[in-house]
């Protein structure tokens, strides 16, 4: 398969996962809502946190294992990839064992640190059930996953991942009608993780020779503490907020939060459907070592960032709080209107993503310890923030904290690529961030004007929201054809490429 084929293969597919994430991501909490109220949304939410605390083993391995392979997979170093694979196995099988250990103590600590009026039985039992999908993972898939990944057959776990969560839907909404309980639907959930190492293993043995036998390159595993850091600043802005809400407040304002997540969650993995399709092209091309088309890609990888997370994002503050009031129309338990929140939330999240080509590049380059540090800072301002603000403002407060180590760490990643790597003008990034800033006030402006509220009813809501995208993307476009005409072209171009 030609390489330009392969990537726009690599980006569909991820664009189908995405789809179907976002929609498991809204039917699966609505059905437990709906079947089980707001309290039972929150726990599944909060143990789901609590139990993805074991990724702070990984120590960042991923991302080391993922730049370790790209050479080898240039040069087609068999025995290489093959070490490679072998050290990631046992190291990712060493986790799922650990995991055992802290599955149990989190079934028994959990039930005595949460605000909930369910019995010890039942949340024993709750988080038991939910630690098995991981315990597949770590056990049987991870490894397998991170080499396809490398080898820019991303299209494999994708159309994979999409099949199981399809499943997940179907089988949860019989299994409601057949039984409905919050165990049993956790269970179909993970058991259906069983089908990944299968379709994984086929697909290694169909495109890579490897030799089971090789030595382990236990180097890798050192350098993992230089990713560790990056782990880390991910870990706090994925997990902190639900640990602080369920520890400091009540379990309820976890399913609020939660809710509001799924916008913002939705619209980051849209965006990282296309960059982890684009990420091991751009591996590939610092492996080569071709800094001048590396640079040209790069710029054109910036602005389709800047272009597709600036629209989406600007759209979602416009709509995110008349969505989750349509959502949790006729949910009592609490009150989910929280306009301002749901603004912060969407722009902490923008900051978070406008980073991702600067942090694929660093990923790429193998500059983990360099970003320790920094990393470090961004977890350290996240976690100081929301602990004092969470008193006073609440749910707001969370949102702040996530804003101001957003931005700090966007500030520096812009900065490190300057200094260590493509040694670009700052002003390339600021005027994209000045001219799409720009755009997105002018298109919040025009919308408000037009529409300046929404009433929560699915039509009004679906009028407002193709009304706003047209306008904003309308703005977004003559902008870039002013400022951006051959970034424009370089994309047509490579789209209508056969």
């Amino acid at each position: 398969m030609k390489k330009d084929k392969v990537v726009l293969l690599n980006i569909i597919s991820n664009f189908i996962l995405q789809f179907v994430t976002i929609l498991s991501g809204f039917i699966m909490p609505k059905l437990i809502l709906n079947n089980f109220g707001s309290e039972v949304n929150g726990l599944v939410s909060s143990v789901g946190q609590f139990l993805n605390y074991i990724s702070l083993l990984e120590g960042g391995i991923s991302g080391v294992i993922m730049a370790a392979f790209y050479k080898p997979l240039f040069n087609k170093d068999n025995s290489k990839i093959s070490s490679i694979l072998n050290t990631t196995k046992h190291f990712f099988r060493k986790i799922a064992y650990i995991f055992i250990i802290y599955s149990l103590i989190v079934a028994f600590v959990y039930p005595l640190i949460a605000k909930t009026s369910f019995s010890y039985i039942y949340l024993i039992t709750l988080v038991l059930i939910m630690s098995f999908g991981l315990f597949m993972q770590y056990h049987f898939s991870l490894a397998l996953k991170l080499l396809l990944n490398a080898d820019k057959k991303v299209y494999i776990v994708s159309f994979t991942q999409s099949i199981i969560f399809v499943l997940n839907i179907f089988l949860a909404i019989v299994s409601l009608y057949i039984y409905p309980s919050i165990h049993v639907i956790k269970m179909i959930s993970a058991l259906l993780y069983i089908v990944q190492p299968i379709v994984f293993n086929h697909f290694i043995k169909k495109y890579f020779i490897i030799d089971s036998s090789l030595k382990e390159d236990n180097s890798l595993i050192k350098q993992r503490w230089d990713g560790f850091a990056i782990n880390i600043a991910y870990f706090i802005h994925a997990n902190t907020d639900v640990f602080l809400l369920t520890v400091l407040s009540d379990i309820k304002l976890v399913s609020v939060y939660s809710i509001y997540k799924l916008v913002v969650n939705g619209l980051t993995q849209t965006i990282k459907s296309i960059t982890s399709a684009i990420m091991p092209n751009i591996g590939h091309l610092y492996a080569k070592g071709n800094i001048e088309e590396l640079n040209e890609k790069f710029n054109t990888y910036e602005f389709f960032n800047f272009f597709a997370v600036g629209f989406l994002f600007t759209v979602a503050g416009l709509l995110i709080t008349p969505f989750v009031m349509i959502y949790t129309k006729n949910i009592t338990d609490i009150n989910y209107y929280e306009p301002l929140f749901g603004i912060v939330l969407v722009v902490a999240e923008l900051m978070y993503v406008l980073k991702s080509p600067h942090l694929s590049l660093a990923y790429s380059a193998n500059m983990f310890k360099k970003m320790k540090i920094p990393a470090y800072l961004e977890a350290v301002i996240n976690i100081a923030v929301s602990i004092v603000l969470i008193n006073y403002l609440g749910l707001l407060g969370i949102a702040i904290g996530t804003l101001v180590a957003m931005t700090y760490r966007t500030i520096y990643q812009v900065y490190f690529l300057k200094n260590h790597i493509l040694n670009r003008k700052l002003s390339i990034f600021l005027k994209k961030f000045i001219v799409f800033g720009v755009s997105s006030l002018v298109g919040i402006c025009i919308s408000l004007y037009l529409i300046p509220t929404v009433d929560y009813s699915i039509f009004s809501w679906i009028i407002a929201g193709i009304t706003y995208s047209l306008i904003i993307l309308l703005i977004y476009f003559i902008s870039s054809m002013i400022f951006y005409k051959k970034e424009i072209l370089y994309l047509k171009n490579y789209l209508l490429k056969k």
